[in-house]
């Protein structure tokens, strides 16, 4: 029997968004600079956005987030522009694709040739390679293949 679509639950990204349309560039960035907080990171792993080893590598280390939990900190403003690069990815992933996450994930994390064999989330962790990652999932929505 076949399996019937799953759509995306992007509840991760609403904080980002402060459960309105969008936050404007200049709200995302004083967040980001304020610090995400770490139970995001829960919901991001329980969404399948990233597993556990994903977070640890694109994100931070298991035992500063553990102590960051233990202490009710956030995430420091790099760890939070990491993870809101990622959140933003996912979401025009999610649009590219339809709404598809297994597509989405499997996307993400297969070497793909519009990026030179590179494989999307490990570019992900720099706003530069974030851009490309971009630009190829656009080219992508508008029907350019290369």
């Amino acid at each position: 029997m076949a399996h019937p679509r799953r759509k995306a639950q992007p509840a991760a990204s609403r904080w980002l968004r402060g459960g309105r349309e969008a936050w404007s560039e200049l709200e995302l960035a004083r967040l980001i600079a304020q610090g995400i907080p770490t139970s995001l990171l829960g919901e991001v792993m329980e969404q399948g956005i990233l597993s556990r080893d994903e977070v640890t590598r694109l994100i931070l280390p298991r035992r500063t987030l553990a102590h960051r939990k233990r202490r009710g900190e956030h995430l420091s403003p790099d760890e939070s522009d990491r993870l809101a690069r990622v959140l933003h990815l996912h979401r025009i992933a999610l649009e590219t694709f339809d709404g598809e996450t297994e597509t989405v994930s499997r996307w993400l994390r297969t070497p793909n040739r519009a990026l030179s064999g590179e494989i999307p989330l490990d570019l992900i962790v720099t706003s530069t390679g974030a851009r490309l990652v971009e630009d190829a999932l656009l080219r992508l929505a508008h029907g350019v293949f290369t």
